[in-house]
């Protein structure tokens, strides 16, 4: 009578684990350069995420069965594409919470040129309306205000992040949120399985 391998099992879920961790730390890291004040640094962000999920699926393979392979290419494209928009939600999710409500003016709309789409998106720079303090530029807005109008936004108390419009979590980030969660879930499922013996 044959054993079930519940040793195989439970080592594809620790390295699985062990992948998901590295991957979110260097998400994480991907995020905070992605939310920074340039779109150079965005372009940054982005790009290391696009390599977040890789370290962590190499310490994932080490020792799997040859047999598992198409498991663990799936298993990469889901970190990859999880990696990518959890990035993305960083910035809102933080400024959601730490980012202060403030009131600030429109001084200089620009049309910032991204390296990454070569397409041209307005980005405006904005004031504190009360301490006139420059808070960065404010970009992907739904509406594009003129120079000298109010717009309400989040800054950072801290300085780490960019300038956000004042609701940042809105319906794409609950979507992003949704789609990340099932894409590491189903990383989880796929690498559950990916030491288990050939049959």
């Amino acid at each position: 009578m044959r054993h079930y391998p519940w040793r195989s099992l439970l080592k594809g879920i620790w390295r699985t684990l062990v992948a998901l961790v590295v991957t979110t730390a260097l998400v994480i890291l991907a995020g905070i350069l992605a939310g920074g004040p340039s779109f150079k640094l965005l372009a940054a962000g982005l790009f290391l995420a696009l390599f977040a999920a890789v370290p962590g699926y190499l310490l994932y393979r080490a020792g799997a069965p040859d047999h598992t392979a198409g498991n663990r290419v799936v298993m990469l494209l889901a970190l990859i594409a999880a990696s990518v928009l959890g990035a993305v939600l960083v910035l809102p999710v933080y400024m959601s919470r730490e980012g202060v409500p403030t009131d600030a003016q429109v001084t200089q709309v620009v049309r910032a040129v991204s390296s990454v789409s070569e397409k041209r998106f307005p980005a405006y720079q904005v004031t504190d309306r009360a301490t006139g303090e420059n808070l960065g530029r404010l970009r992907f807005l739904d509406t594009e205000p003129k120079v000298g109008d109010t717009v309400r936004v989040r800054k950072d108390p801290h300085g780490w992040f960019n300038v956000t419009v004042a609701d940042p979590t809105g319906r794409f980030t609950k979507l992003a949120a949704l789609i990340v969660a099932v894409l590491g879930l189903a990383a989880l499922l796929l690498g559950a399985g990916g030491h288990m013996p050939e049959d």
